[in-house]
């Protein structure tokens, strides 16, 4: 056998039990560890999950899914030592597209951010999406105005 089949073999026996479900001997996972429980929890039709933090300061950051047929946007809020708010932004689901981008900054208000989504066409609209700094659960989402 040549050493390139050797290695390719080699990894062929080590991978059998996984592809076979079996999984590998390793240690179980900590059921203390959050991230953990995270990678044991996470649903079968998540195809990508993303955190992107907020302004500096603001308490904010954002959670993006992507599932098979669409992208979910959360927003957690944190204020001192209290629950965090975290929100959906529904109307994200129901955009014919993808989620490209998500850029936000603090103003007077609390917080807006940019979101670009990409259509299949590969046409892009950027909406905006405000977030009120005196009632994290509020907010508004809209195409962007020039």
């Amino acid at each position: 056998m040549t050493p390139r089949l050797t290695r390719i073999a080699a990894a062929a026996l080590c991978a059998a039990p996984w592809l076979a479900g079996g999984g590998t001997s390793g240690p179980a996972l900590a059921d203390n560890d959050p991230v953990a429980v995270l990678a044991r929890n996470l649903p079968a039709q998540v195809q990508a999950l993303r955190r992107l933090d907020g302004p500096a300061d603001s308490g904010t950051g954002f959670i993006l899914i992507r599932e098979g047929a669409r992208d979910r946007l959360f927003v957690r809020h944190a204020t001192g030592s209290s629950t965090p708010v975290i929100i959906e932004i529904a109307e994200v689901s129901a955009l014919d597209g993808r989620v490209a981008d998500l850029r936000s900054e603090a103003d007077a208000h609390g917080v807006v951010a940019f979101v670009d989504v990409v259509t299949a066409g590969h046409e892009e609209t950027t909406y905006e999406l405000f977030l009120e700094k005196e009632d994290p659960a509020a907010y508004l989402f809209q195409p962007a105005s020039n």
